[in-house]
């Protein structure tokens, strides 16, 4: 039987009248942020709410707010393309794993880590490498309650991994300046409830942001599909007169308020231009807080930016720790290669960079399945050899004379063939 469409017509046409109203209802909103954002020039109105919120009496608010440095941008500025340097020596790294598998033989898991080396402004070949790492003792691949490490876990263990390599590669390449490494995620790591090592995990994490610093680094995160409304929040508060209204509105902070049905990606693609940035910013919230507290260089920054190429456009997030965000020049030098990356990618407006380290650090079906296919065999040699060691010659002719397997000898080597 046919869909009877005669019977829809009418409910199509009533669905297209709704969404021109939200669409009406969606420009009304985005004009109200425009005019915040143009009237949000003075950077003392704009940390006089945010110490609003800072305060005991407001909470909720995990917005923008202005990094705590003496060259703070207006929150409102929007920055242009920076020119190209003529050499910049650009690292790039990315990381993929392999599960572990309740029901497998044996459990493990691997992760994988590709790197990416490109030396802008010279003849010499970009360096690709990949490093496995396969984890199968118990104490790795089982928690304290002996449960399998879950997905989460392994996860956790990657995003330093990947970190970690990162930093050891820009060690290795700090006498060549300037230095860009770019990470393929945000860079505000919280460790997941699921990890025993949690605290271990997180003070890796900021060894290797230390050992970038150190390496002189102009570390970047790249997210290509932002989905907050950071921004939004922050215009938002700056429409508060004064704390008592605060205080009577503190539970829409999360929400935006009136600006709710935007996104600051939505909200930037209006804004800027093609290959402009908005403001430095930080995040307003704990999780940014605990890396203060472990030094103020790590605080993480960020900024949106209209990455574009002769076919398309979008809006990104760069996440930069503080110690790049106080260095203008640092900050243009990111700017512009991630700009000059994403126009190599032909129809995809995407770092090349951290497209090859994606590729080197990508492990396939077919991998997965040749892995655990040496992991069984091992299997298989230890309980054969655990056998033989074990049962008395006579019974061990019982076994394989009982079972489906076949013993055969080539050159004095035994094989066991299971049919």
């Amino acid at each position: 039987m046919t869909l009877e469409f005669n019977r829809l017509v009418e409910q199509v046409y009533r669905m297209g009248a709704m969404l021109e109203q939200i669409q009406q209802n969606h420009d009304d909103v985005l004009a109200l942020a425009k005019a915040r954002f143009a009237a949000a020039g003075d950077l003392k109105e704009v940390w006089r709410r945010i110490e609003w919120v800072r305060g005991s009496a407001v909470s909720g608010y995990r917005g923008a707010a202005p990094p705590a440095i003496y060259n703070a941008e207006a929150v409102n500025v929007i920055g242009d393309a920076p020119d190209m340097p003529a050499n910049v020596t650009l690292l790039a790294g990315d990381g993929s794993q392999v599960y572990p598998d309740a029901d497998a033989p044996a459990h493990y898991y691997l992760l994988n880590i590709g790197l990416y080396l490109y030396r802008y402004g010279t003849d010499e070949t970009p360096q690709a490498v990949s490093e496995p790492s396969l984890f199968y003792h118990p104490a790795h691949v089982h928690d304290k309650y002996g449960k399998l490490v879950s997905a989460r876990a392994v996860d956790d263990r990657r995003t330093v991994a990947e970190m970690r390599a990162l930093a050891d590669a820009a060690w290795e390449c700090r006498a060549e300046q300037p230095l860009v490494a770019l990470y393929d995620n945000r860079l505000m790591f919280l460790p997941s409830n699921d990890a025993q090592d949690s605290d271990e995990l997180m003070t890796n994490f900021l060894a290797a942001l230390a050992k970038l610093q150190d390496s002189s680094a102009i570390l970047g995160g790249y997210i290509d599909k932002p989905r907050s409304k950071r921004f939004i929040q922050l215009l938002y508060l700056l429409s508060m007169e004064d704390e008592d209204q605060l205080k009577a509105n503190q539970h829409l902070l999360s929400r935006a308020g009136d600006l709710e049905v935007l996104s600051d990606e939505w909200f930037f693609d209006v804004m800027l231009r093609p290959g402009q940035r908005s403001a430095i910013m930080v995040q307003n919230s704990p999780q940014n807080k605990a890396f203060r507290d472990r030094g103020e260089d790590y605080e993480i920054a960020f900024f949106y930016l209209k990455v574009a190429n002769d076919h398309a456009h979008r809006v990104v997030r760069v996440d930069l720790p503080l110690w790049v965000a106080r260095q203008p020049a640092q900050v243009d030098i990111l700017h512009a290669v991630l700009l000059d990356q994403c126009r190599l990618q032909g129809r995809n407006p995407y770092p090349y960079a951290l497209t090859r380290a994606d590729e080197l650090a990508w492990v396939s079906g077919k991998d997965k399945d040749k892995l655990a296919e040496l992991v069984n065999a091992q299997v298989r040699r230890v309980k054969a050899e655990l056998a033989r060691r074990t049962l008395a010659a006579k019974a061990q002719g019982k076994l394989l004379a009982r079972s489906e397997q076949r013993v055969f000898s080539l050159r004095g080597e035994e094989i066991i063939d299971e049919r």
